[in-house]
């Protein structure tokens, strides 16, 4: 029996020895060389396909809205996979035609030099529709464009509720243009809806392109705004506007905007919007011409109601950007999953299921492992176990006298080894 039991105890450290050394030639064997299906091995996510057409409606439903919303407000209308570059603008106003005024059987003309001031102005045009003009020379009354209220000053008079200062008299100012001085000559200018202008647009995107835009000028596009009358220009305003004795007497201020969205790669025509911007208050300006007679100072002063036509050209380029291209599609492929997360979570959480039916799709959802908190103490013990194992089996490998026999309490052989030994 006991010569079974050291058989058995050898043949299983062989058996063990061989088979360590077997591993050991195949780990060898692998890292010998290169070997590409390690090198280029990749993880794979397993996919659960779950039955259901509630959680099916959840999850494709969140599928089309992320992709409606990637492309119809991503790249159809918000052009997210395009770079983009505020563009620089640039106009041009000018004017041709004369009006007139007429007091009794006097006629008078108005040029384009009379009408406009000044002649050339790089935002848009002021086109004069009436002129209060009055000589003035210095001396002492009620200042109308910022009258005084009595009690005055020492050196000041009151007349009626205001004082009379030093300034330019008679005074022409805004609380009396209704009701102008003794002596100045109001001009209503007449017929200016037959004045003909000329509106040029463009713009340039240098950070994207060389090319430079202008109005009309695509293939087969039209500028109404080259030869364009007052009357047409007001009517197209928002809201439109007409030459009445109410915008003749105030003036206007007129905004005339194009706005580009272009394609560089393409042609590209403006939209145009006009808009009063001055709400009902009017336009004004207001100059002097002076000179001497004698030793006396004087001065023309001139109150100038207008439309203040201002013209602007500004807008957006566009280019397509591959790398925002890729951007998108990431983050379209990103939010899909959003699709996912919300399903499992109406599938494993959700109390519109049954807690059976719950558990069954956690069953097939959700795969549990063992308890690994204490892996570290655990694989000590194991490689500790190891090595004591091996030192064991490496004891009874030995032969000669240190082999134990389990004879008892000889050791190695008990009494009777000791008689032998003793003759």
């Amino acid at each position: 029996m006991q010569g079974q039991e050291l058989s058995a105890v050898v043949d299983d450290v062989e058996q063990l020895s061989e088979a360590l050394t077997e591993s050991q030639k195949e780990e060898k064997k692998e890292r010998k060389g290169i070997n590409w299906d390690r090198i280029l091995a990749y993880k794979s996510f397993k996919v659960v396909r779950i039955r259901d057409r509630h959680l099916g409606f959840t999850y494709w439903g969140i599928v089309l809205v992320v992709m409606l919303y990637v492309i119809v407000l991503c790249f159809s209308i918000g052009g997210k996979h395009q770079q983009q570059e505020p563009g620089v603008g640039t106009v041009l106003t000018e004017i041709y035609g004369k009006a007139y005024t007429k007091n009794g059987d006097a006629v008078k003309i108005f040029d384009k030099a009379d009408i406009r001031f000044p002649v050339v102005e790089p935002a848009g045009a002021f086109m004069l529709t009436r002129k209060i003009s009055v000589v003035q020379k210095r001396g002492k009354c009620v200042d109308w464009d910022l009258p005084k209220q009595c009690p005055c000053d020492a050196g000041e008079t009151c007349v009626g509720d205001y004082c009379q200062v030093d300034t330019w008299c008679p005074s022409l100012g805004d609380k009396n243009v209704d009701n102008p001085p003794e002596g100045a000559v109001v001009d209503t200018i007449q017929g200016l809806e037959n004045i003909v202008l000329k509106i040029t647009s463009g713009i340039a995107f240098p950070g994207i392109g060389n090319q430079f835009f202008l109005t009309g000028g695509s293939h087969g596009a039209t500028n109404q705004f080259q030869n364009i009358t007052l009357k047409q220009l007001l009517r197209l305003a928002d809201p439109p506007q007409q030459l009445d004795p109410k915008l003749l007497a105030h003036g206007a201020l007129i905004g005339v905007s194009f706005f580009w969205n272009c394609d560089v790669a393409a042609e590209c025509e403006p939209s145009v919007v006009i808009k009063r911007l001055d709400s009902g208050q009017g336009f004004v300006q207001k100059r002097a011409r002076y000179y001497r007679q004698g030793d006396e100072e004087f001065r023309e002063a001139n109150h100038l109601n207008g439309l203040r036509i201002l013209v602007d050209s500004s807008g957006i380029g566009r280019k397509y950007s591959l790398v925002l291209a890729i951007i998108q599609i990431g983050s379209a492929i990103a939010l899909v999953r959003v699709a996912g997360i919300v399903a499992d979570n109406f599938m494993l959480f959700s109390f519109t299921y049954s807690k059976t039916r719950r558990d069954a799709y956690y069953k097939v959802k959700v795969k549990e492992t063992s308890d690994y908190s204490d892996l570290q103490d655990r694989i000590n013990m194991i490689q500790a176990t190891k090595s004591r194992e091996v030192a064991k089996s490496s004891s009874m490998l030995k032969a000669g006298a240190n082999v134990r026999f389990g004879l008892g309490a000889g050791g190695r052989g008990g009494s009777p080894a000791s008689i032998l030994h003793g003759r």
